[in-house]
């Protein structure tokens, strides 16, 4: 397949023709999970994906799509608020210290990006992973669950709609191990880290049979679109929510975890077929789409705009990435890459980058990669990731060597290169973003989000029934999104005052992240 290369995206903002139709575009979102860019389109020869190519041709394939960390909890907190993990504390998996009811509290006023698109009019809906490091707060989705779908929404009101698909998920290279295979496991390109063992060709023809059953489903929700009047006016996006699934790529902050696929198809086909070869980051999605929406994109917000009229004008030089608890498992690294070069960071050079994971465990391959490291049948590529002591810093040219394989830390004909890389590193990624990270960690962040082991509450807001029958919040926290419902109607957002009829019955509370509800409350219209 031939892609042209797209030389500027300066123009991808609309045109002034473009903008009286798309002023509110519809965006379709469908999320894979755990997938590298093992793609037909990206590539891979033996990746078997027809339907997502078919999206790249008609599409916009980014090349250089970044993670913070390579697993999802802390990867879709990104996703959803635009904002770094590790600064606000949700870059920990599966917080062990607190009951299971731990959530990340942001800084005040970050909210779920889809608040903004409801306040604007957007009808939004997720079907259904949310595993975002906190629950979503009502006024996160007008609907939320296995049954939400854009096809819900009223003909009059723009939708956002995600819809995720776990078929390619980690768990998945032992759930179907027993399926058939649609790729040969001889034919399957191996990594220089792994053995050429038949548990290895196995597991990662699994992998691929996964992706090619995935991309069927990418094709059902793309057909439904199609057969809808609303598909002139949807833009569709397609990425993975981390790296992975397989050993040494979920998890990671080398480009095996945290690079992903991101597809962007616009309705009027422009700039199909080509390609973008800028670094872009998560936390540069919701920036994007609110861009494409026409909505201001919050300050608070880490990213920046990849298309519509809040384009950044400055491409990024670097993007970041940054591990600490991997369920029962902790390692502390952290990583700057610019469009060569990967530098990382490690905190904790006393163990191997590999960790136990038992969850990972359950990958037939793993084990077996375990059990040849313990017969000393691993060749010494295939040890680096189990080795111990490892190194305090690594740099890696991802040009040269595409698999990070090869540290250059240590070779004086990349001195200067390593100097440029760190000094990056702590001014850009750590002074700016990751100071509490750095010196005090999660206890930091747990003590900060459950002051005195509690979970915070979201104050309760005034309103009032005017006398000319109107609804009006009179006040509330301005961190938190207020929601309302009159009679048996679903939740809105309380923007502006709303009018009542005689005998209206109307409910309200007010949420945000990591917070608790605030009590619910109810006032009867009696004028």
């Amino acid at each position: 397949m031939k892609y042209k290369t797209l030389l500027t995206l300066a123009t991808l903002a609309p045109t002034a023709a473009m903008t009286a139709q798309t002023d509110k575009p519809n965006i379709l979102l469908i999320v894979c999970e755990d997938i590298s860019p093992y793609l037909h389109c990206y590539g891979d020869p033996v990746a078997v994906s027809p339907n997502i190519d078919r999206l790249a041709e008609k599409g916009i394939r980014h090349t250089n799509m970044f993670t913070c960390i390579g697993v999802s909890a802390p990867s879709r907190y990104s996703l959803i608020t635009g904002r770094y993990s590790s600064e606000d504390g949700a870059n920990y998996m599966r917080v062990t210290t607190f009951d299971n009811t731990f959530e990340t509290v942001p800084p005040e006023g970050v909210k779920c990006y889809t608040e903004y698109l409801r306040e604007a009019g957007y009808y939004c809906t997720n079907n259904s992973k949310t595993d975002y490091q906190f629950t979503p707060p009502i006024a996160a989705w007008d609907e939320n669950g296995n049954r939400a779908h854009w096809k819900n929404a009223p003909d009059d009101q723009p939708f956002f709609a995600i819809f995720n698909i776990n078929t390619t998920h980690e768990s998945q290279l032992w759930e179907r191990i027993n399926n058939t295979l649609e790729v040969d496991p001889q034919k399957v390109p191996l990594p220089p880290y792994y053995p050429d063992v038949p548990e290895v060709r196995h597991g990662m023809a699994v992998m691929y049979s996964n992706i090619a059953q995935m991309d069927r489903e990418v094709k059902a929700f793309l057909d439904e679109l199609a057969s809808s009047p609303r598909s002139k006016n949807t833009i569709v996006i397609f990425q993975s929510d981390n790296g992975g699934p397989i050993p040494r790529g979920k998890r990671e902050i080398m480009d095996s975890g945290s690079k992903v696929p991101f597809i962007i198809a616009f309705p009027d086909g422009r700039h199909a077929g080509t390609v973008n070869n800028e670094l872009n980051m998560f936390v540069d999605i919701p920036a994007t789409i609110l861009s494409l929406a026409g909505i201001k994109i919050p300050s608070y917000m880490h990213g920046q705009a990849m298309y519509g009229q809040q384009k950044s004008a400055s491409p990024r030089q670097y993007v970041f990435g940054a591990t600490d608890r991997f369920d029962e498992q902790v390692e502390k690294r952290a990583s700057i890459r610019d469009d060569r070069f990967l530098y990382i960071r490690n905190y904790m050079p006393q163990q191997s980058v590999y960790r136990p994971n038992q969850y990972r465990l359950q990958i037939p391959m793993m084990k077996k990669m375990e059990e040849m490291r313990d017969q000393g049948a691993l060749d010494p590529v295939q040890m680096l990731w189990f080795a111990v002591p490892t190194p305090a810093e690594a740099l890696y040219d991802c040009q040269a060597d595409p698999y990070q394989i090869h540290n250059l830390a240590a070779d004086p004909q990349y001195a200067s290169k390593l100097d440029l890389m760190r000094q990056a590193f702590q001014q850009e990624w750590i002074d700016k973003y990751n100071p509490n990270w750095v010196a005090k960690g999660e206890t930091f962040f747990i003590g900060r989000a459950r002051p005195g082991g509690e979970q915070p509450v979201t104050a309760t807001p005034e309103a009032e029934i005017t006398p000319d029958g109107y609804f009006v919040i009179k006040n509330s926290s301005p961190a938190a999104t207020v929601s309302y419902a009159v009679g048996d109607q679903k939740m809105k957002i309380y923007t502006q005052p709303v009018k009542l009829q005689k005998g209206d019955e109307v409910t309200f509370l007010a949420g945000r992240i990591g917070y608790k509800n605030s009590e619910k409350r109810t006032l009867l219209n009696v004028r």
